[in-house]
């Protein structure tokens, strides 16, 4: 099964520079497990001798799980790596 790759859009519009995004769908039945991507995102500004832009991290990629797992692992690796926000997008 081909993974889902979430990416970020022009017109998604976040409040943070730095932070997790927990993205699930849903497979196939007969299975209620979903399938979930955490990626932890952080903006580079210009300056810093650094490329300006997004920069991604993926946590977990497409693994099959209950939604609650997902923020599980999310709201650890949160508080962990001290990321402020967890943006979550569950589609059907």
């Amino acid at each position: 099964m081909p993974k889902l790759k979430p990416s970020i859009r022009p017109s998604e519009t976040y409040t943070e520079p730095n932070f997790l995004r927990v993205h699930t769908v849903a497979q196939r039945e007969p299975t209620t497990e979903r399938l979930a991507t955490i990626e932890h995102l952080s903006y580079q500004p210009k300056g810093d001798g650094q490329k300006p832009g997004w920069n991604c991290a993926t946590i977990v990629d497409g693994e099959a799980m209950s939604k609650e797992d997902a923020m599980f692992i999310a709201r650890n690796y949160a508080i962990e790596h001290n990321v402020p926000v967890i943006y979550e997008c569950h589609s059907e």
